[in-house]
């Protein structure tokens, strides 16, 4: 069990298709969907290392606001290759825990939550990165109308042509993927 206290895994953002987080953290194991409560999904997290926003599950401590994502069982030796992949610390995401419910039980999950140091309102994420969310929210079954708002997010062009490439390759692969076909792109 990690020092978190849990090694469950809060994913609400990129990393939300089991394909894109079992390329980075092979051992990862999806548990199910879940909604986190009090919070809401904003693209406002700006990265340091490429100057786009990326997906943050920000406090608003209203009940009515909900973050859909989903839990995965995390291995011990891949949650710091986690960690150091979404920016834990100076890359911009602090790590918090939260209790939701998970098929009818209570269950401590850990989260990425933007720091407000890198909350910038005004952010756009590439539009790559966008629609690796707005596919793992399709994919996951999450609310058409929680999906069309991801998909309704303004979103810029990357500039690097090789790190745009790499991405939409994936994007190739999510719709037809199962979990069957492991965890590599065709």
């Amino acid at each position: 069990m990690s020092e978190r206290g849990t090694n469950l895994y809060f994913a609400y953002g990129s990393n939300l298709h089991p394909l894109r987080l079992g390329l980075r953290t092979p051992q990862c194991r999806q548990l199910g969907t879940a909604t986190l409560s009090g919070y809401r999904l904003r693209f406002h997290k700006r990265s340091d290392g490429d100057g786009s926003a990326k997906a943050d599950a920000h406090r608003t401590g209203e009940a009515a606001d909900r973050v859909h994502g989903v839990v995965y069982a995390m291995a011990d030796d891949e949650i710091p290759v986690l960690d150091d992949i979404e920016g834990l610390g100076p890359g911009g995401y602090e790590v918090r825990t939260e209790t939701l419910t998970l098929g009818g039980e209570p269950r401590m999950v850990f989260l990425y939550t933007a720091v407000t140091s890198h909350v910038d309102p005004h952010g756009r994420p590439f539009a790559w990165y966008r629609d690796l969310v707005w596919h793992g929210a399709r994919w996951q079954g999450f609310p058409g109308d929680y999906v069309a708002a991801i998909g309704a997010v303004a979103a810029g062009d990357d500039p690097d042509p090789a790190r745009r490439a790499k991405n939409e390759r994936l994007l190739e692969a999510m719709p037809g993927w199962h979990p069957d076909h492991g965890y590599h792109l065709p």
